[in-house]
């Protein structure tokens, strides 16, 4: 049984995986542990890192969980880091010049703001049903409005340009999150949107699937 680490995104936790088929995989959420307001991802992926005991771990990341997987594959040795609608470096985010943008690394507004569903988020996570609409409006009434304001923070100033192999990137032609433009990517996935590892999961868990057949 081959296992898998897996670091969800923002706004999402251990739910966003659980449409994945994946036999002979057992799949291991971590939780986020808690943060300091002044970590960035580099400081808090030490956090993260010391929850996963296996030596030379596999780990799977969701948006912010894989720039999180990027920096941990900086500091210890990864078999492989498979990132889903995510980021490498910091040139494959959007710019975060906008006034969305200077309002997150402001961290001005309050923490409760960020758990208010809206249609302009779900549009953003790449919703297409009421089950998908269902599933984010549980997630963020779950959870905790500092956590989601710090790693908007945390993201909007992230410094990264370099990361170790091997990483497997799978994105979605159709994210508004992380805008397709700049991302470079093993495998695309010509309808998926951001939250496309529940709303495509059978693409997905063939892409993962072939990428373990060889560890």
């Amino acid at each position: 049984m081959k296992e898998v680490y897996c670091l969800s995104g923002l706004g999402a936790d251990y739910r966003i995986f659980t449409r994945l088929k994946l036999p002979g995989v057992k799949l291991i959420h971590i939780p986020w542990p808690e943060h300091d307001k002044h970590d960035e991802l580099s400081c808090y992926a030490q956090k993260v890192s010391a929850l996963i005991k296996a030596d030379n771990p596999i780990i799977m990341g969701v948006s912010l969980g894989g720039m999180i997987g990027v920096e941990i594959g900086k500091i210890r040795p990864v078999k492989k880091l498979i990132l889903v609608s995510s980021a490498k470096t910091k040139d494959e985010l959007p710019p975060y010049d906008t006034w969305f943008g200077k309002l997150m690394k402001s961290r001005i507004l309050p923490p409760i703001m960020y758990k208010i569903p809206n249609s302009v988020l779900m549009d953003k996570f790449g919703v297409e049903s009421d089950e998908d609409e269902a599933l984010i409006q549980a997630i963020l009434n779950d959870s905790d409005g500092r956590f989601m304001k710090w790693a908007m923070w945390a993201v909007a100033t992230w410094e990264n340009r370099t990361f170790k192999e091997p990483v497997v990137h799978i994105h979605g032609r159709q994210d508004k999150m992380l805008l397709p433009n700049t991302v470079n990517a093993q495998y695309w996935i010509d309808d998926g949107g951001h939250m496309m590892i529940y709303n495509r999961a059978a693409e997905i868990s063939e892409i993962i699937l072939n990428e373990l057949a060889d560890l």
